[in-house]
């Protein structure tokens, strides 16, 4: 089932859950993934504007928030797996100029550590995963231009940009009760960038 939703409204997100639990029960994973990266627009810290730097953080981080904040009262007596994706650009000075973003990526992993130790007795998972450069809509246009697209290559130790297949089973498996006694991970799937 498809439900547009924009995580920057708690409003949206609230009716969106409430639309999915009346279709299909209470929720048992959430994975949250909707971000935003403002190519040209995200820059150093002194030079990203407030505008630009509240969007990204909404969206990035809150809109994480927001989610959880809408799915975690229905696991509460149950279980539950979140996954937040995350970034190297929130552990790694690897992209200066995308203060905005990094900063938004760096939140994911307090706001998975602490949920993680927050919610370990209720059952509650909280993992996250760090996907390297990956060809998804948002740095499409970041690839489309030839010598960035090598750019961001030569960054990757495996020497190729990633594909959303990268990720499939990782997810599959913090989804799962195969990882049971895992949470508060930070599981990598970057083709080693976060290794150099």
């Amino acid at each position: 089932m498809f439900q547009k939703t924009d995580v920057s409204s708690l409003d949206e997100v609230n009716a969106a859950v409430d639309h999915a639990v009346a279709e299909f029960g209470p929720p048992d994973i959430l994975v949250n993934n909707a971000a935003v990266q403002l190519i040209g627009q995200d820059a150093r810290a002194h030079e990203v504007s407030e505008e630009v730097w509240d969007r990204t953080i909404d969206i990035n981080l809150k809109g994480a928030w927001r989610c959880m904040k809408a799915v975690i009262p229905h696991m509460l007596g149950r279980s539950g797996s979140i996954i937040n994706i995350a970034s190297p650009t929130g552990m790694l000075g690897v992209a200066p100029d995308f203060s905005a973003y990094s900063t938004s990526k760096g939140g994911i992993f307090g706001l998975t550590k602490v949920s993680a130790a927050g919610y370990a007795r209720d059952g509650i998972r909280f993992n996250a995963i760090v996907p390297g450069t990956t060809s998804t809509p948002l740095i499409a246009d970041m690839l489309k231009d030839d010598d960035e697209r090598r750019r961001l290559k030569n960054m990757v130790p495996m020497g190729r940009i990633g594909t959303p297949e990268d990720l499939v089973g990782i997810a599959v498996f913090l989804a799962s009760e195969e990882s049971a006694y895992c949470t508060g991970g930070v599981y990598m799937a970057d083709g080693g960038m976060t290794a150099v």
